[in-house]
């Protein structure tokens, strides 16, 4: 009884609402946005160093500029003393006179264009107040934000991860919902929902309705349990005379319910008759002398119906070829005379075929 039916089940691997999308998408655009927000705040902290280094900078050379006004003004014996005092006071730090330029990357040096020392430049070390408060406060506040930001993400793959999980089991709970716990078919609620995709389609589809013939004595002379065991023998049974692509359904009991795309009368007549000689075999997981039999009914062109009107159809030709005294089947729309006793009008097996052990 472990063996199950799922090669015709067509039941969908994913949700097809993706109801839980959109919850993902935000958590994954959360955890992006985290990410940006680290980079954009290390980036901002070194832009707005270097930017405060720079304006620094060029406010220095404003105030060299006018130390290089005062010296021109100076005899050459007086430069040297009155340059240590007027870099005190410019606040240019290491302020000398030097016959280059300076070549260090936060050296300055601004050329004197006149006076006695015209060929030499005032150098100075450039004072760096940004790298001075980000030394100060960054140790401190830098890897606090971080470790915020780290947390923030941190609860963000929680979140992704619990939402996967539930997102999994609400697809194996609509799954389960769709199939029928005994031969893993899909169920009526499942067939429903096929029918209606297809109907709304382009393409001719059929509908055969099955019930079993002579199913209540196994049950009564076996038990339940014989009975579970010969109802997925059937549908397995059923299961291989379908194409590829094609649906079948348990929709309760010793009910059945077939979806093909073959519309011909003659091919319709052909599966029918492969289904009744199919079932009409012994079953093996009951015993060889025990054997069942199958009435179809059949509605050849589903398009454009309903479910409820298709599943109705099936079941009134059903119902008709089980007045045939069953082992046979009907076309919706047809109504036969009630064969005379002993004869099954139409059955492709001998009534010996389904015998009760």
């Amino acid at each position: 009884m472990g063996a199950k039916i799922n090669k015709f089940s067509t039941l969908p691997d994913s949700d097809p609402a993706k109801a839980l999308a959109p919850i993902r998408r935000l958590v994954v655009g959360a955890f992006v946005g985290a990410l940006v927000a680290g980079a954009v705040l290390i980036g901002s902290t070194l832009h707005v160093m270097e930017t405060t280094d720079s304006l620094s900078m060029v406010k220095e050379r404003a105030r060299a500029a006018q130390v290089a006004d005062t010296l021109v003004t100076l005899p050459e014996s007086q430069v040297e003393p009155a340059l240590e005092r007027l870099g005190e006071v410019a606040g240019l730090r290491n302020l000398a006179l030097s016959p280059s330029a300076a070549a260090g990357e936060y050296q300055q040096s601004l050329p004197l264009l006149s006076g006695p020392l015209g060929s030499h430049f005032l150098t100075w070390t450039a004072e760096r107040p940004g790298l001075h408060l980000f030394n100060t406060h960054a140790p401190l506040r830098v890897p606090l934000m971080l470790v915020l930001i780290g947390s923030v993400l941190a609860c963000l793959v929680a979140m992704l991860g619990h939402v996967r999980r539930i997102e999994r089991q609400r697809i194996a709970a609509q799954r389960q919902a769709l199939r029928d716990h005994l031969t893993g078919l899909p169920n009526r609620l499942a067939l429903e929902g096929e029918l209606s995709r297809l109907a709304d389609g382009d393409w001719s589809f059929s509908v055969l309705a099955f019930d079993l013939d002579r199913f209540k004595p196994v049950n009564d002379l076996f038990g339940h349990h014989a009975g579970d065991l010969a109802l997925i023998e059937v549908a397995q049974r059923l299961a291989a005379q379908l194409l590829p692509g094609e649906f079948l359904a348990r929709i309760g009991g010793d009910e059945f319910v077939a979806i093909v795309h073959r519309h011909h009368r003659s091919d319709l007549i052909h599966l029918a008759r492969d289904c009744i000689a199919a079932i009409g075999a012994p079953l093996t997981s009951v015993g060889r002398n025990v054997s069942v039999g199958v009435s179809l009914g059949i509605v050849q062109d589903g398009l454009g119906q309903t479910p409820t009107d298709l599943l109705r159809q099936a079941d009134r030709a059903l119902y008709e070829a089980k007045r045939q005294d069953g082992g046979t089947f009907c076309f919706a729309g047809e109504v036969r005379p009630k064969p005379r006793e002993g004869l099954a009008s139409n059955s492709p097996l001998p009534a010996s075929l389904a015998q009760s052990a």
